[in-house]
């Protein structure tokens, strides 16, 4: 696919919209694009399609915002995979799902109770897009909200969709808390820290079920 078929494609994508984007067209121009891509890559071989990197097995971890939960699962699974037999063949990434938030620095807090354990969080939150659903062997919602995004958009979604609910025992919660809801109740310190423990609980399942994940 060369420059000018990317400018057609774009141009006429814009063309359906009279030139304007909208909140209200969101939806439909990310199905357009899924729709482009469909074009482009069918009747490739997998190792010839651009959202595959052979060799190279894509985890996609999606929460509401990006900015704390997500960038501290793709962190703790960097770190687990850095001491296991799965080094070097599974990339873990992070995404938020909302637009308002695109670009966003990461939760201050969280950067500071997770560096206490060792994991180092440092960059800005990005929006997911449709390429990068499509690249994704594996994604992983922490939250509703990122599952039900994940649903509206499995025309373009190749991988497996796996909430991490499917990797928490019986007794934990069902999603991974969002730190900004408001908890009286418990210190500020100590819901993060219960988070940071959620997710370690679930990276760690997933890590022990990569094996018929991957090859399943």
């Amino acid at each position: 696919m060369n420059n000018t078929d990317n400018s057609k494609d774009t141009s006429n994508i814009f063309k359906k919209f009279g030139g304007k984007i909208t909140d209200k067209s969101i939806s439909s121009l990310e199905t357009l694009v899924g729709e482009v891509i469909g074009k482009k890559t069918s009747g490739l071989a997998r190792n010839e399609t651009p959202y595959f990197s052979p060799g190279i097995t894509s985890i996609l971890f999606l929460s509401k915002r990006g900015i704390s939960r997500a960038p501290l699962a793709r962190e703790v699974m960097r770190g687990m995979l850095h001491q296991s037999d799965h080094f070097g063949s599974i990339r873990p990434s992070a995404r938020g799902i909302s637009e308002a938030y695109d670009l966003c620095s990461f939760d201050k807090r969280m950067v500071h109770r997770a560096s206490l354990q060792g994991f180092e969080l440092s960059g800005h939150s990005r929006r997911a897009n449709a390429s990068e659903l499509s690249a994704a062997n594996l994604i992983i919602p922490l939250d509703s909200e990122s599952k039900q995004y994940s649903k509206s958009r499995t025309f373009y979604i190749r991988g497996k969709v796996l909430p991490i609910s499917e990797f928490l025992n019986a007794d934990d919660l069902t999603y991974i808390p969002d730190p900004f809801d408001i908890d009286d109740a418990t210190e500020v310190s100590d819901r993060y820290d219960s988070i940071i423990e959620l997710v370690k609980k679930g990276c760690s399942e997933i890590l022990e079920s990569l094996p018929s994940l991957i090859h399943s």
